[in-house]
């Protein structure tokens, strides 16, 4: 009898511990954009040839993202919307993530970002600032 009291404290504790775990999950801030199309660039051999890279514009800036997996082989369209989010805590290898239908999401290079108007965005904001007053 009291090896099962053992096992149902130990059942509990374990329970309880993950349900515990994804609790301090911060959920994802995600902002909405648009693919508004792509460019392809071609480069000499030993560099894999052809490249794709896509413009991605939200929240005042566009971003050039490539390398997406099956996002980057066709599954979408010009002028899709989608929610997206911008990583840059490894400042050498900037990232954006497009949400899936899912949930899941595609993981993307970020090449290069510039403001909506066409100047050069150094850092290209995370959360853009509010619009409204």
């Amino acid at each position: 009898m009291k090896s099962m009291r053992i096992l149902f404290t130990a059942l509990f504790i374990l329970l309880t511990a993950a349900m515990g775990a994804g609790v301090d999950e911060t959920p994802q801030a995600y902002q909405h954009g648009t693919i508004t199309g792509w460019t392809t660039r071609y480069y000499p051999s030993g560099f894999s040839g052809k490249h794709k890279f896509f413009e991605l514009k939200g929240g005042g800036v566009v971003y050039q993202i490539s390398d997406c997996g099956s996002f980057q082989a066709g599954q979408f369209t010009a002028g899709q919307a989608v929610d997206f989010r911008v990583d840059e805590t490894d400042k050498s290898d900037k990232r954006i993530y497009i949400r899936r239908e899912d949930g899941k999401e595609y993981k993307c290079k970020m090449q290069g970002a510039r403001t909506a108007d066409g100047a050069k965005a150094e850092t290209p904001p995370a959360n853009p600032p509010s619009t409204t007053p």
